[in-house]
This record gives C-alpha cells, sequence and structure tokens, in this order.
C-alpha cells in the first residue's frame, strides 16, 4: 500500500524536509507542494517529479490538482501538512480532500484549529486544568491594566494568527515588552488593532529550561509514542524556534504530553514544548503545534520514525510501533544556529569560539545534507535572501 500512496508534503521548509526524508526512508514517495522558490525543500533529491503540483499556492486551485492528480495515478495520496498555513488550508478544505485522499482525523476546527487560535487553546487548557501562563485578548486599556497586574511585566505579545504577522514583526514569533509605555506603543503602533494579539504571562529562566515532545497518537486518538528533547539554543535567542535540540529522556516530559493531547482530543502527530517555572518548579505548558515542528528530523535520526509510522497508518497499514528514541542525538539548523550564537557573544570573540568548540557534533542538519547537495546551495541562498529581505524592512 505505502508504495502506491504518496505522501503531499505541504510546505517545504526544514519542517517539511523532516517529513520528506522520513517518509523517503521508509521506502515511501513524497510529492512536494510550495509556490516559495526560496523554500530548500523544494530542491531535494528524495522529492518524486509533479511539477503540476510543486508550484501550487495554497488555495482552491491546488484541491483539484490533488483529484486530478489523484485520478490518474489512481492512488490515494496521504496529505501531511507542515505549516499553520498548510493546516489551516486541510482544514479549511478536509471535507472535499477526505474524498480522495487520505488526512489525519485531527485537522477540523474543534482540533488542530483550536491548537493554531492562542486564545482559544489557551482557554481550553484551562478548562481542562492544564498549566499554562495566564493568557488574554485585551478588549480596552482596562484588559491591558487587569493583565499587568495580574501577570507582572515583561510580557509576551503574540499575535493570534502569529504565521499572518510575520513579515510586519520581521521574522520574529512574538514580543516582549518590558514596560508599559512599550507594551503600548507595540498594541497601537506596531500592531494597531490590540484585539488582534495574545497577552501572555511570560515564564523567566534561560532556554535550556525549555523542553520539548514529539507525539504520535494513532487515529482512534490512543497516544501511541512520545520523543522527548531539549532545546540547547534558539533562534531569535529566548523566544524563537529551535536552532539547536537534542534528545533526552524526560518521563516528565512524556507523561504530560500524553496527558495533555488526551485531554484536548487532538488525532496525529503534533509537537509540544514546557518550560520549568523557577518561581514553582512546575512544568507549564507553552505550545502545542498540530503538525511535524521545525525540528522533527531529530525524531528519524534517534530511530524513533514518528511521521513514518503515521503516514503508514494513513495509507492503510497497521500502525507499526515506534522504537525507542536514543538518547543524545543532536539536530541542528546550522544556519540559524550561528546566527543565534554571533548574536549572543558579539561582543566577546573568546565565549563565542567557546560556545563553538562545546557545541555537540550534529547528527542531522535541518535543511542540509551531503546526500543532498541542492539543498546545501538552496539554503545557503535561503539565507541571502532572507538577510536582505530584512535589511530592506
Amino acid at each position: 500500500m505505502t508504495q502506491t500512496s504518496p505522501a503531499i508534503v505541504l510546505t517545504l521548509t526544514g519542517t517539511g524536509i523532516a517529513a520528506v526524508r522520513d517518509v523517503r526512508e521508509g521506502g515511501g514517495r513524497v510529492i512536494g507542494v510550495d509556490d516559495d522558490p526560496w523554500r530548500p525543500g523544494r530542491y531535494s533529491r528524495w522529492l518524486s517529479a509533479a511539477p503540476e503540483l510543486l508550484n501550487l499556492p495554497l488555495d482552491a486551485a491546488l484541491v483539484d490538482a490533488l483529484r486530478r492528480y489523484a485520478a490518474r495515478t489512481d492512488t490515494r495520496p496521504v496529505v501531511l501538512p507542515c505549516s499553520d498555513p498548510a493546516c489551516e488550508w486541510v482544514i479549511e478544505h478536509k471535507a472535499a480532500l477526505d474524498t480522495f485522499a487520505a488526512v489525519s482525523a485531527g485537522y477540523v476546527d474543534a482540533q488542530a484549529g483550536m491548537l493554531l487560535d492562542k486564545l482559544r487553546f489557551g482557554d481550553r487548557c484551562v478548562a481542562e486544568g492544564v498549566d499554562v501562563p495566564l493568557t488574554v485578548i485585551p478588549r480596552d486599556a482596562a484588559d491591558v491594566a487587569a493583565f499587568v497586574a495580574e501577570a507582572g511585566l515583561p510580557c509576551i505579545v503574540k499575535p493570534r494568527e502569529g504565521h499572518r504577522w510575520r513579515q510586519r514583526l520581521r521574522g520574529q514569533k512574538l514580543l516582549t515588552p518590558a514596560t508599559r509605555g512599550e507594551l503600548d506603543h507595540l498594541l497601537h503602533e506596531v500592531i494597531g488593532d490590540p484585539t488582534a494579539v495574545v497577552l501572555q504571562e511570560l515564564v523567566p529562566g534561560p532556554e535550556s529550561e525549555l523542553v520539548v515532545g514529539a507525539v504520535l497518537t494513532d487515529q482512534s486518538g490512543a497516544v501511541r509514542h512520545v520523543l522527548t528533547g531539549r532545546k540547547v539554543r534558539q533562534f531569535p535567542r529566548d523566544f524563537g524556534s529551535g536552532s539547536l535540540v537534542r534528545t533526552e529522556s524526560l518521563p516528565e516530559v512524556a507523561r504530560l504530553s500524553a496527558e495533555v493531547v488526551a485531554k484536548l482530543g487532538y488525532t496525529g502527530v503534533c509537537g509540544t514544548e514546557f518550560k520549568r517555572d523557577p518561581r514553582s518548579g512546575a512544568l507549564r505548558l507553552i505550545e502545542i503545534n498540530p503538525r511535524p515542528t521545525l525540528w522533527f528530523d531529530l525524531c528519524r535520526a534517534a530511530g524513533s520514525h514518528i511521521v513514518q509510522a503515521h503516514w503508514r497508518e494513513l495509507a492503510g497499514e497497521p500502525l507499526p510501533t515506534v522504537a525507542p528514541q536514543r538518547d543524545g542525538v543532536t539536530w541542528r539548523y546550522w544556519t540559524r544556529d550561528l546566527i543565534a550564537l554571533g548574536q549572543a557573544h558579539r561582543r566577546d570573540p573568546k565565549r563565542l569560539l567557546g560556545e563553538l568548540w562545546r557545541t555537540p557534533r550534529h547528527d542531522t542538519l535541518a535543511t542540509m545534507a551531503l546526500n543532498d547537495p541542492r539543498t546545501v546551495v538552496a539554503t545557503l541562498a535561503h539565507t541571502a535572501f532572507q538577510a536582505v529581505s530584512h535589511l530592506k524592512r
């Protein structure tokens, strides 16, 4: 079945590349879809040729193109969204996709849609008794004042739909005003609409206290496997995506990840993130991404083929048992990690060299591989393009 059920990977960033690699390692065919010519995954040698799909944007026309592809090849393709916009697209078009493709049951508004909306996610966690930072959407100045009085400053300002605001925020996922004046400036001058953001309590402590889980839930809703690890570094520093992540057996993270995913009723593959609060010593849930996350190639490198198992189940096979993780395996987003180190130690070259020396040897890179040389060139070109774009903005 897997030989005739290709994976359709939507969005070919490092997240998409992780899915491509894992399915290919399992002997499957992979079709990529991404209309951004700068995405490194578009140039991977592991993609099967489907030029009629590769360059299509995430809109209604893609549904028709996938339907024609499925009819022509007499297959039922497995759709794997690998970005937030791709998840939204699948949710919107799931009814049509279900007629000719295999899509995880979790891609409905009540599950994945809830996880993508920061306020709904926070409210649901509170209702289920899950420990999350205080999260509100302010309606007016009184709401802002009440939040500051309870949560204090600095705080986190997140757009409710973060991926829609990345360009305005120059690629940042969030902002962290330290004073009331900075907060008001962000709400009224930078964002312009206070009701479009989420204010969230900031959990103090270093980024090394951020721990993560990769969760596989079968289509009946049972949690089947959790891989755990620790963020060693991230980019942007303090509040960004992982740039250096390492597997580490963390039983508490595995237990909490399984419990919260079960409570929220999500079905499929997802990534959890927690941070230990030094004030209470408790692990607090930061977010859940309803898809593979950027560092998911770490699962493959550590021997736990979570995406591959998910694809096999959607392709109609019995869900295979996922092998236990190997600890100490390191994933690195090389270009971003170097920038993160440079930002942190730009005034102290000796410390920078020391950090570089202590950095563990990577077992896999996010977007580059020697056996996939075009992704190396594409990654360097993409990094240069992003640098120029940020300088222009």
